[in-house]
């Protein structure tokens, strides 16, 4: 068995920890990292950016569907979805390769195989070419990840019944697809597929899609979504799912069936923690499965942190990336807490949703009398312009002070437009410090400014 010693030991190369990594290295740690598949994790390989490059693509079919109204003459675009994955599959592998050559120039290097912890300083890696590697560290990041998980009565074989990356490898466009869960993945890739021309139904056991955003925002996509074609069935669950030769026939508990050629399953995720040697280890996890840690990301043990969807929490690619740096400081003995009062999120269906701190109605169960800015993009010359009209921004503030409590909107670039908000929250910039700030004309960005002067009722293209 080969030894090898570093200062730094990351179990699993997602976003969580090939930043962890970098950034040790950047720091002066001799790190390595442990990652038995490719570097990027499940949002590289199978979820954010192939996702990202699908909805692109819908982008762009969306575009064209609009091409008349700007006298450009085009006619109804044909979708080749070989194409169409082959181009993800290209993206995927561009970042792929960028992300393994900084590896390379920055001298980090990376133990392939499946590492499992054998003490607090040592874990025990089987190879992909089935060598043995004992890697010693003085400390040891644990971001390992998460996985879909089967829920009944559904059993993933990702052929027919599939989670994300089973959706990601499909050779064929389905005509038909049945969405188990209205959240942010099933939203997602219902509005992709309902794009390419897959006739969509979603099932969501709560009373409505993206129950979690602001009830305007669900409300609005539900609207959409349902103009798209797409068929939303809330408050109920699949109780039954039989095969009949290619199809699946999905019994519902409101007496309904559907008959799909293939069914994405976006409910449930359960973190990677089992048979990495954590009791070995003497880590403790929660009754899910998820590692349990401080707010310096430090499990039970004093020389092991544990970043991203291991630890639960908001399972999102850049919390991850956050954290990871976070330990890294805190194995400098820095002593930095991760901080989740301002964590933006994006949902790229078309339009696209921004979310950043509290909702309303959150921040009034805080105790907090708020003011509400909103600005409808139907208002903004350049939305107008550019034909993506639909959608709103809302700011929500302490009326007595004008802190910055939180913000969605929905609406186009919602995904970029987002981090205005967050970064004021970040900076404790007060609201009207926004109103006062003077935005570029005509820009999408007019509206975050436009939204923050509706709070004192002085938005100037408000209807």
């Amino acid at each position: 068995m080969v030894e090898k010693n570093f200062d730094l030991a990351v179990l699993g190369g997602g976003p969580g920890g090939y930043v962890a990594a970098i950034r040790a290295k950047k720091l002066g740690i001799n790190v390595a990292v442990i990652e038995k598949e490719n570097l990027g994790g499940v949002c590289l390989n199978w979820g954010c950016i192939p996702t990202k490059a699908l909805a692109h693509t819908s982008d762009v079919i969306e575009a064209v569907k609009k091409s008349a109204e700007l006298g450009i003459n085009i006619t109804s675009p044909g979708i080749d979805f070989s194409k169409v994955m082959e181009r993800k599959d290209k993206v995927v592998y561009m970042n792929r390769a960028g992300l393994e050559y900084n590896f390379k120039k920055n001298q980090i290097e990376i133990i392939r195989g499946e590492g499992r912890l054998a003490s607090k300083n040592k874990i025990i890696v089987k190879g992909n070419d089935g060598s043995a590697t004992e890697v010693n560290a003085k400390n040891i990041i644990i971001a390992t990840g998460s996985h879909a998980s089967s829920v009944p009565p559904f059993i993933l074989d990702n052929e027919g019944i599939l989670d994300n990356v089973g959706i990601l490898s499909l050779k064929e466009l389905p005509e038909s697809m049945l969405v188990v869960g209205g959240g942010v993945v099933g939203c997602e890739f219902s509005s992709i597929f309902a794009t390419l021309g897959t006739k969509v139904t979603i099932v969501e056991l709560m009373p409505s899609i993206l129950l979690n955003e602001d009830e305007e925002v669900s409300t609005l996509i539900n609207k959409i979504f349902t103009k798209k074609g797409i068929n939303i069935h809330t408050g109920v669950t699949v109780e039954n799912v039989s095969k009949e030769n290619s199809k699946y026939i999905c019994k519902l508990s409101n007496g309904e069936a559907i008959t799909v050629d293939k069914i994405l399953v976006s409910v449930g995720r359960k973190p990677n923690s089992d048979n990495i040697g954590l009791s070995e280890a003497g880590i403790a996890t929660d009754a899910r499965g998820f590692i349990k840690v401080d707010e310096y990301l430090k499990t039970n043990v004093d020389n092991i942190f544990a970043i991203g969807d291991v630890i639960g929490g908001y399972q999102l690619a850049h919390v991850a990336s956050s954290e990871g740096i976070i330990a890294v400081d805190n194995v400098l003995n820095k002593n930095k807490e991760m901080k989740y009062n301002v964590i933006p999120w994006a949902i790229f269906t078309i339009p696209e949703i921004g979310t950043v701190g509290l909702s309303k109605k959150q921040a009034e169960e805080k105790g907090f009398e708020v003011c509400t800015g909103m600005f409808p993009f139907k208002n903004s010359g350049k939305a107008v312009a550019i034909q993506e009209n639909e959608g709103f921004i809302k700011i929500f503030t302490d009326s007595s002070t004008g802190e910055i409590l939180g913000s969605t909107m929905i609406g186009p670039r919602a995904s970029d437009l987002i981090h205005e908000v967050a970064l004021a929250m970040s900076g404790e910039i007060t609201v009207d410090q926004i109103a006062e700030t003077v935005h570029a004309h005509p820009t999408l960005s007019e509206a975050v400014m436009e939204a923050a002067e509706d709070c004192f009722g002085l938005s100037t293209h408000k209807a």
